[in-house]
């Protein structure tokens, strides 16, 4: 192994087992036993790595081997979800577990003044949580809109109004390094994290708006840098609804949440409750959407031909209706097909987009601790930045 690609390799073997002594990691990596103990030392004094408490010796008898594990709190990411009514900002470890969350109401607005109300949500939310500010690997600020991988400028932001608009905006009043995060991307990132078994899928956010996140050989693929993913934009009706975009027939003005959400008063969580009652009008509304929806995803299907996971404010509460979402994809299906092999309601429902948002932050550190072969996570850049680096702006995930 080279030196970087020990380096993670030995973090990687001690994350995943939890607690390994160096004889573990000399012997299942193949590395010798100063070899071990050099990079042990080197993460202990990072804070990366600690010493746990003897374990067992066993049948054998002799001295008791000392555990090492993962410090999941030695380095922590910002993940902020601003929407057209508030801002989530939380805190999360390398563990991937969330520190602390906080949401403050806030229409809106595209000033200087609003990015300086963001910053002072992230500000108050790391105070809030205790941690060592030294220790904040970033701030990710997830919004709806195309972002450019070049410029990290959203280049398309019509459902916002934040076309132009770059990590610079808040980063200047932040003294993190910042960057703009799709919200599509942030949500589908923090689900495909909680799926670690997967190497393709395609996650559908289900919510204000429609769009997609595209998971190719365990890495976020980004098409030619801009976008890729927006199924919200697939052409489904002829003359059909007006969407945002401006274009007509767009599956986004028949799929998003508010579809459902108008036919209940304004919330999701009435409209299943009804669905579940048998409400006849419901119901109606209910079929026509998920036959709209499963046109769009036998289109995925037959183009990505993986695993398509349902997110978004819709996805968690579709779970107990996903039979009959499957059976509308399977009868129109060019192939034999069994929707229930590919077709999964999302598991990962509590702040997706904030979490994804500071999770490309989190990737982005371990890929900076050196290569490790075949890796099959979501990745934030090709580029990634030291821990101390203090930039104020970061390319776009």
């Amino acid at each position: 192994m080279t030196a970087t690609r020990t380096r993670r390799a030995i973090y990687e073997f001690v994350r995943e087992r939890g607690l390994a002594t160096k004889n573990d990691i000399s012997r299942e990596l193949g590395l010798s036993l100063p070899t071990v103990s050099k990079y042990l030392n080197e993460f202990r004094q990072q804070n990366l790595i600690e010493k746990k408490a003897k374990l067992s010796s066993g049948a054998q008898g002799g001295r008791s081997p000392i555990g090492y594990a993962c410090v999941a709190g030695g380095r922590l990411s910002v993940g902020v979800d601003v929407t057209r009514d508030g801002v989530t900002c939380l805190i999360v470890d390398l563990a991937r577990d969330v520190v602390v969350e906080r949401t403050v109401p806030r229409a809106y607005e595209r000033s200087d003044a609003y990015c300086r109300f963001v910053a002072e949500a992230v500000g108050a939310t790391i105070e809030e949580s205790g941690v060592d500010a030294r220790r904040i690997l970033g701030v990710g600020i997830a919004m709806p809109g195309l972002i450019s991988e070049a410029t990290g400028r959203v280049t398309y932001g019509r459902v916002l109004d934040n076309l132009g608009m770059s990590a610079e905006d808040f980063g200047r009043h932040l003294p993190y390094p910042t960057r703009l995060v799709h919200d599509s991307d942030a949500a589908g990132r923090a689900e495909f994290w909680s799926e670690t078994v997967l190497e393709n899928a395609f996650y559908i956010s289900l919510s204000r708006s429609v769009g997609g996140s595209v998971l190719v050989r365990g890495r976020i693929h980004r098409g030619d840098g801009e976008f890729a993913g927006e199924i919200g934009h697939l052409h489904l009706h002829d003359d059909g609804e007006r969407c945002y975009c401006g274009q007509y027939g767009c599956l986004d003005p028949y799929c998003n949440a508010t579809v459902l959400t108008a036919a209940a008063g304004g919330s999701l969580e009435r409209f299943f409750r009804g669905l579940d009652a048998g409400d006849p009008e419901l119901l109606a509304v209910w079929d026509r959407y998920t036959s709209d929806l499963a046109r769009a995803l036998h289109s995925i299907r037959a183009l990505f031909g993986c695993t398509i996971i349902l997110g978004g404010d819709v996805g968690p509460l579709i779970r107990g209706h996903i039979d009959g979402i499957r059976d509308k994809v399977d009868r129109i299906s060019f192939l034999n097909s069994n929707a229930e092999s590919f077709l999964v309601a999302s598991r990962y429902s509590d702040q997706p987009v904030a979490t994804g948002a500071a999770l490309s932050f989190v990737d982005e550190f371990r890929r900076s601790l050196g290569p490790l072969g075949e890796d099959h996570h979501p990745s934030a850049s090709s580029s990634p930045a030291a821990p101390d680096d203090r930039r104020r702006s970061a390319p776009a995930s």
